[in-house]
């Protein structure tokens, strides 16, 4: 036995596992599209994902979590960003089709829960799976509250009781009539500024014209009609300077010269970081929640009827209606990358800047923690996929009877088949160069075009095959157990892939290409 006849054993039987695993790759492909297993993969591991890790003491809550996760994954696929990723035939022989086949696979349960519509992307971007998720949490929407908590905040504690505090001081030199005109006006003013707050909170106007309006108001206050009013309630000129000082003070605390790099300034100071926001949505789960039941106790103690009230209660509701939507776990992930993303923001020139620098951040955050996750998920769907193929490889090579040791053996008392199966193996290895570009599919292509079909191949219950496998028409055990063994192996050989055999084949023929092969004796 010289190297030369075992590398045209090798050839041989390399070159049936070729052929038996180009089917076995097209029908794990039609199972594949049939029942959408990439799409039930990708759509079951981000529910593991958006419900984080399973508590083995309390069985509700993982229940609860699970419920949750798939309550915004389907929010998350409803939405037109992914749902135009999967673009199925809607029209002709093609949509026909896939009506028969989910018919076929609704009809016989294959789907089971997975509940599936049929027009799921097999895969989803990373960045618009991020963008989707945070638009579904509504931290924009939770953010534009917390603003306009603070510019309600702001102008009740920065003018509002101040002013009120100056008008209302005992010793202020003014009678009771004076008082009670100057406070009623000052009345008037205050609502005004309350409604611009109240404006902006049910976002009807930008942050940047409230921030004007309000800096407007103060400038109607201190002008000359305003000036010649408080004159003619009073003859104390002390009194209107001070007035008017106050009103100056304020708004020169605020606004400074009122530029627009001040005005911006100020709309900085107001807006929240985003590791504030997403506190919001953690704290209310967790055993301390300060950040939470800060803001729960500042509801508690205001008055209902005042203006911070309605601020207040639109935040409460707004965190609660994101906060019902994920597990606590999952919450203390994106508090996490919340804080990631502030640790790796680069400086920027004003804090404006900075609260949108730190959202794109964070979307970069929770894109790669989506991208590490459907890693994870992929190498799992690969382990999965390779059971699937060892199956169908074990059913295809008992079905054909692909009996590995058989075929070993045919091939090396049969120098006709095995010449020619080197044969058509060196055609097909010269026709059918592997691709450089990482295009797998097109010489896999080729080899089914260049195999060909009068080859003699060791395989089939064909009478002449199964009585040399058998030797007789009626098997012993032990042939029974060695040809089941036979099919395994086979069946593992095929659920390699018919790319992993091709290109083994390829350097075998090389190895033998090396020499010249001997002429065959006549």
């Amino acid at each position: 036995m010289n190297l030369p006849f075992i590398l045209d054993v090798a050839i041989g039987l390399v070159f049936i596992y070729l052929i038996i695993s180009l089917l076995a790759s097209e029908l794990q492909e039609l199972l594949t599209t049939l029942l959408q297993w990439r799409a039930a993969h990708l759509k079951k591991s981000i529910e593991i994902l958006l419900a984080g890790g399973d508590n083995p003491e309390n069985r509700e809550e993982n229940s609860e979590n699970r419920r949750k996760a798939k309550d915004i994954v389907n929010d998350i696929y409803g939405n037109p960003l992914v749902r135009n990723i999967s673009q199925e035939s809607r029209e002709g022989i093609e949509a026909t089709i896939r009506q028969i086949s989910r018919a076929i696979v609704t009809l016989f349960g294959l789907r089971k829960q997975r509940t599936l519509r049929g027009n799921e992307p097999s895969y989803i971007p990373a960045e618009t799976f991020a963008s989707t998720l945070l638009e579904r949490l509504n931290i924009p929407q939770i953010s534009q509250k917390i603003v306009a908590l603070n510019l309600q905040k702001l102008v009740s504690d920065e003018i509002n009781t101040k002013v009120r505090s100056y008008l209302e001081n005992p010793i202020l030199p003014v009678n009771d009539a004076t008082r009670e005109t100057l406070t009623t006006d000052f009345t008037t003013l205050e609502e005004r500024l309350n409604t611009i707050c109240e404006t902006f909170r049910d976002e009807k106007i930008t942050l940047f014209s409230a921030v004007n309006q309000i800096e407007d108001e103060l400038d109607l206050s201190v002008n000359a009609s305003f000036v010649n009013k408080v004159q003619s309630l009073t003859s104390n000129d002390s009194v209107v300077q001070n007035l008017v000082d106050q009103l100056l003070a304020i708004r020169k605390a605020l606004f400074k010269e009122g530029t627009d790099e001040n005005i911006n300034e100020f709309m900085g100071r107001l807006q929240p970081g985003l590791v504030q926001t997403i506190d919001l949505l953690v704290d209310d789960a967790q055993d301390k929640r300060q950040t939470y039941l800060s803001l729960r106790k500042e509801i508690q103690e205001a008055d209902p009827a005042s203006h911070m009230y309605g601020a207040y209660q639109a935040i409460q509701t707004e965190v609660e209606k994101a906060s019902h939507k994920l597990s606590p776990s999952v919450r203390e992930s994106l508090a996490a990358l919340a804080r990631r993303a502030q640790l790796n923001l680069q400086k920027a020139q004003t804090k404006a800047e900075v609260v949108e620098a730190e959202l794109s951040q964070f979307q970069v955050e929770v894109q790669t923690w989506f991208d590490r996750s459907m890693e994870r998920a992929s190498g799992v769907y690969k382990r999965n996929a390779k059971g699937v193929a060892f199956l169908i490889g074990f059913l295809l090579a008992l079905i054909v009877n692909a009996d590995t040791f058989h075929i070993v053996e045919r091939l090396s008392t049969d120098g006709t088949m095995r010449d020619a199966l080197a044969a058509n193996a060196d055609i097909v290895v010269a026709n059918c160069p592997p691709n450089s570009n990482g295009e797998s599919d097109r010489p896999l292509e080729c080899i089914r075009n260049e195999v060909s079909n009068s080859l003699p191949l060791p395989i089939g219950w064909s009478r002449e095959n199964t009585r040399q496998q058998f030797q007789g028409n009626s098997p012993s055990v032990w042939e029974i157990l060695k040809g089941l063994l036979g099919w395994t192996v086979s069946g593992i050989a095929i659920s390699m892939g018919a790319s992993f055999w091709f290109d083994l084949l390829g350097k075998i023929i090389n190895v033998r290409n090396a020499g010249k092969r001997p002429e065959a004796t006549k």
